[in-house]
C-alpha cells in the first residue's frame, strides 16, 4: 500500500501502537514499581523498628552498668570491707540513707558476708521516696540466690535481670575488698533497682520510645504478644509484626540472669514510613500515568511531522552534492523540520566554503607564530632540513632560516627519531654551536607531514640556565643529607653518654625505693615512683630517638635466627597487658598453624610487634584487639611470606592524617597527644626496622570503627648483596619507593657499616 495516498490510515495505526505500547509499558511500571516500593519501604520499615527496639534494650543495660559501677564503687571501699567484717550503725546512718537511693536510683541494698549471712538489707520506693519492705527472695541467699554470692575471682562481678515476685528488677553483686582491690572478699555487696514505672517513665524519658516490659510467663500476657515472643531466636533476637495500618510492634527477649523466662521488652510505634510508602506509591502512579500520556502525544505529534517522501527526496540531494562542489546547495520545501534541515544542510556547505578560507588563513597565521617564537623549530626528514624558523637559524648560527633549507640536520639532533605512535619525545641534548660553545637543549620531536610526506618536526630550547641552577640545587641538597648523615651519627655514638646517667638516676631510685619501703611515708614512696616512671619514659624516648639516628648513620645491626611465633606473641602479650587491663580491653591472638617458625630478628620483630599492640591498646577503651598471623606461600617471584596483623576498635584515624602517620614526629593531632601521650616517634620506628627486616607496614583504618596495622615480612630473611654500598643502602631504606626494584638483585636488607655486613 502506498502511504502517501492513505495518510489517515497511517496516522490511525501510529495511534493505536502508541498507545499500546506506551500502555503496556506505563502498567508494566506500575506493576514493578509498587512492588518495589510495598518490599522496600517494609523492609525500611522493619529495620526502623528494630533499631529502636535495640535501643530500647541499650538503655536497659545501660541502667544495668549503671548500677553495677555504683555496686562496685560502694564494694571496693574499706569502709565498707571493715563494716561487713564487724558491722556498726555509723556506717548505714552515714551510707545508707534515703539521699543514697535516690541520687544512684537504688531500690535494694544488701551486704552479706562470707558465710552467706545478711548483715544488713534495706529496700526503698524511690517514686513515693520513702523506705519500703525488704523484697522476701532478697532475705536469704542460700538456695537459687547462692549465684549471687559465687565469685571465681577478686574482680568477677555478677549483674542482670531477676523476675521476683513483686516485678522485674535489675541486680548487680561484687564481692567487698578493700580499696586497693585485694581480698579476699570479706562477702558481696548486693544492689537492685526495680523496672517499675518510675524507672521505666526514665527510660522512655531518655530514649524518647514508649518502651514496656513485662513477665514472659505472666499467664495474662495476650496471645499474640505470646506467638510473637516465640519466633524470637538468637539469630533473629527482635520480632517486629504490624498490629494494623496504624500500628507495628516489636519486642526483644531480656533473659533472667538465673535462666528463667525472663522478661519482655516491647515498644508500639505508629506506622509512619508504611503510610509514606502508600503515599510515595500513590504520587508515583499519577506521575507515571501523567508522564505516559504526555510521552505518547508528543511521540505522535513528532511523526505525524515526518514525510517519508520529503526525506527521501532531500536525501538524494545530498547525495549528488560532489565534494569539489562547495557551492552546491539543496532544495528548500516548506518552513518546518524538513525545511529547516534543509537550510541547515546548505549552511554547512556555506561553512565548508568558509572553512578552506579560514583553513587557509590559520596555516599564515601558524607560520606567523612559528617565526616569532623565541623555541627553535625545524621540520627535517632525519638527514636535510625542510623548514626553519628565525630561532631555529640564531640558534644554529646562521645568517637566516632560509639559508638552512636543504641543509644537512644536527646529528644530534636527526638521531632522535618520534614515536610511532604520535606521542612526543622528550630528550636532553649537549649542542655544539658554530663559535665552539656548548650549550644544554631540551629536544621535543612529533611526528609531521610536510605537503603530504612524512617527516619530523623538532622543537628545540635552551635550557643551560635550568641546568645550571638544578645543579646548584642538587649540591646543595647533598650538602644537606651530609649534614643530616653527621647528625644521625653523632646521636648513635651517644647512646652511652645519655644512657649512663639516666640508668644511675633509675638505678638510685630503685635502690631508695627498696631501702625506703618501710621507713618513709606513703607520700614520699609516691614521688619516688613518680620519679622512676617519669624516667622509664625518658629513657624510652631515648632508646627510640638512638634506634632512628642509628638507622640514619647506618649502624643498626640485624642478627636473624630462626624464632617459633608462637612464643612471640605470648611476650608481646605479656609486655602490653598492663596497657591493655588499663583501658579495659581483650587481647585475642589468631595464630595460624601453618606459620609455626620464621627467620628474622627476634629483638627488633618484638619491638615492632609491641609499639603496634601497644598503640591499639592504647587508642582502644572498652574493645578488643585481635593479633592475627597468617602466611603468604611464594609465588610470582616473590619469597614466602608472614603477616602480622593487628585489628583494634578504637577510635580510628581520618583518610587526611593517614599519609603523614609514619612521619617522625608525627601524630594524628595535637589533641590526642594530650590524652594518650607520645612523641610520634613509635611507628616511623616501627616502618624503618620493618624495612630493615625485608618488610613493610600497612594500615587501613576507619574514624570511630577501629585500625588494622598489617606488618608483612618474608618468611625466611636473606643475607644481603655485600656488593651495595652503605650509602646506597641507606638511601634505599630512606627512599621505600626504590627498595622493589633493588630486592630484584638484593631480597633483604639488613645492616650496613663501613661497607660491611653482618
Amino acid at each position: 500500500m502506498n502511504l502517501a495516498f492513505n495518510p489517515l490510515s497511517l496516522r490511525v495505526r501510529t495511534f493505536a501502537v502508541l498507545v499500546v505500547l506506551l500502555g503496556a509499558l506505563v502498567v508494566a511500571l506500575l506493576l514493578l514499581a509498587n512492588t518495589i516500593f510495598a518490599e522496600g519501604f517494609r523492609q525500611v520499615e522493619a529495620q526502623s523498628v528494630t533499631e529502636r527496639v535495640e535501643q530500647a534494650a541499650n538503655a536497659l543495660a545501660d541502667s544495668l552498668t549503671s548500677l553495677e559501677r555504683v555496686t562496685r564503687d560502694y564494694a571496693i571501699w574499706d569502709d565498707s570491707y571493715a563494716f561487713v567484717s564487724a558491722p556498726d550503725q555509723t556506717y548505714i546512718d552515714n551510707n545508707l540513707m534515703d539521699a543514697t537511693f535516690i541520687n544512684n536510683h537504688l531500690s535494694y541494698v544488701g551486704f552479706v558476708n562470707r558465710a552467706g549471712e545478711v548483715v544488713v538489707a534495706r529496700a526503698f520506693n524511690l517514686a513515693e521516696e520513702t523506705e519500703a519492705p525488704v523484697p522476701s527472695e532478697l532475705l536469704r541467699f542460700d538456695g537459687a540466690n547462692a549465684f549471687l554470692l559465687q565469685h571465681a575471682s577478686v574482680d568477677t562481678r555478677l549483674g542482670g535481670l531477676l523476675m521476683l515476685a513483686d516485678g522485674p528488677m535489675l541486680i548487680a553483686a561484687h564481692p567487698i575488698l578493700t580499696s586497693l582491690g585485694e581480698g579476699p572478699p570479706a562477702g558481696t555487696l548486693v544492689m537492685g533497682r526495680w523496672l517499675d514505672a518510675n524507672e521505666l517513665a526514665r527510660l522512655r524519658e531518655v530514649t524518647r520510645l514508649p518502651l514496656n516490659v513485662a513477665r514472659f510467663d505472666d499467664p495474662a500476657l495476650p496471645a499474640d504478644l505470646r506467638s510473637l515472643a516465640e519466633t524470637i531466636t538468637p539469630e533473629q533476637p527482635v520480632a517486629v509484626t504490624a498490629l494494623d495500618e496504624q500500628r507495628i510492634r516489636g519486642i526483644t527477649h531480656v533473659p533472667d540472669l538465673y535462666g528463667g523466662p525472663g522478661a519482655l521488652l516491647t515498644l508500639d510505634l505508629p506506622r509512619e514510613i508504611h503510610q509514606l510508602g502508600r503515599q510515595t506509591s500513590y504520587t508515583y502512579t499519577l506521575v507515571l500515568i501523567g508522564a505516559g500520556l504526555l510521552l505518547t502525544a508528543t511521540v505522535f505529534w513528532m511523526l505525524e511531522r515526518i514525510v517519508l517522501a520529503r526525506i527521501i527526496g532531500l536525501s538524494n540531494e545530498v547525495a549528488a552534492v560532489d565534494h569539489n562542489q562547495p557551492e552546491a546547495q539543496v532544495s528548500i520545501i516548506g518552513n518546518d523540520e524538513i525545511g529547516r534541515l534543509g537550510d541547515a544542510i546548505n549552511t554547512t556547505l556555506r561553512r565548508l566554503a568558509q572553512a578552506r578560507q579560514q583553513l587557509a588563513e590559520n596555516e599564515r597565521r601558524y607560520r606567523q607564530l612559528i617565526e616569532l617564537s623565541p623555541d627553535a623549530v625545524l621540520v627535517h626528514d632525519g638527514k636535510n632540513i625542510h623548514y626553519a624558523n628565525a630561532a631555529a637559524a640564531l640558534l644554529l648560527g646562521s645568517d637566516g632560516s632560509a639559508s638552512l633549507i636543504g641543509q644537512p640536520v644536527h646529528p644530534a639532533i636527526g638521531a632522535v627519531a618520534p614515536h610511532s605512535n604520535g606521542t612526543p619525545v622528550l630528550v636532553d641534548r649537549q649542542l655544539t654551536q658554530p663559535d665552539g660553545a656548548t650549550i644544554e637543549v631540551e629536544l621535543v620531536v612529533l611526528p609531521f607531514h610536510d605537503r603530504g610526506v612524512p617527516a619530523i618536526q623538532t622543537i628545540i630550547r635552551n635550557i643551560t640556565e635550568r641546568k645550571q641552577v638544578e645543579h646548584a640545587l642538587r649540591a646543595a641538597k647533598e650538602a644537606a643529607d651530609a649534614a643530616n648523615l653527621a647528625k644521625s651519627r653523632f646521636l648513635a655514638t651517644m647512646s652511652h653518654e645519655l644512657r649512663t646517667p639516666l640508668t644511675a638516676i633509675l638505678g638510685y631510685t630503685e635502690l631508695l625505693e627498696r631501702t625506703l619501703a618501710t621507713t618513709v611515708p606513703a607520700e614520699t614512696m609516691k614521688d619516688l615512683a613518680s620519679i622512676r616512671m617519669a624516667g622509664n619514659h625518658l629513657l624510652a624516648i631515648i632508646n627510640d630517638i638512638l634506634d632512628l639516628s642509628k638507622i640514619e648513620a647506618g649502624m643498626m645491626q640485624i642478627r636473624p635466627n630462626p624464632l617459633a611465633v608462637a612464643p612471640l606473641i605470648q611476650r608481646v602479650v605479656d609486655t602490653v597487658q598492663a596497657i591493655a587491663t588499663r583501658n579495659r580491653n581483650r587481647i585475642v591472638v589468631q595464630t595460624a598453624d601453618a606459620v609455626p617458625m620464621v627467620v628474622s630478628d627476634e629483638l627488633r620483630l618484638q619491638q615492632i610487634l609491641v609499639n603496634l599492640v601497644g598503640n591499639a591498646c592504647k587508642f582502644t577503651e572498652d574493645g578488643t584487639v585481635t593479633i592475627e598471623v597468617s602466611g603468604q606461600p611464594a609465588g610470582d617471584g616473590r619469597p614466602a611470606q608472614v603477616s602480622f596483623a593487628i585489628h583494634d576498635t578504637g577510635i580510628g584515624i581520618s583518610p587526611e592524617h593517614l599519609k603523614d602517620l609514619f612521619h617522625d614526629f608525627v601524630q594524628v593531632d595535637s589533641s590526642s597527644t594530650r590524652k594518650y601521650g607520645g612523641t610520634g616517634l613509635g611507628l616511623a620506628l616501627s616502618q624503618r626496622l620493618a624495612r630493615l627486616l625485608g618488610g613493610e607496614i600497612s594500615v587501613v583504618s576507619t574514624p570511630g570503627v577501629g585500625s588494622t596495622f598489617t606488618l608483612t615480612l618474608p618468611q625466611s630473611l636473606e643475607v644481603p648483596c655485600e656488593h651495595v654500598s652503605r650509602s646506597r643502602l641507606r638511601r634505599l631504606v630512606m627512599r621505600p619507593k626504590r627498595l622493589p626494584t633493588h630486592r630484584r638483585r638484593c631480597p633483604a636488607i639488613l645492616t650496613w657499616k663501613r661497607g660491611s655486613f653482618w
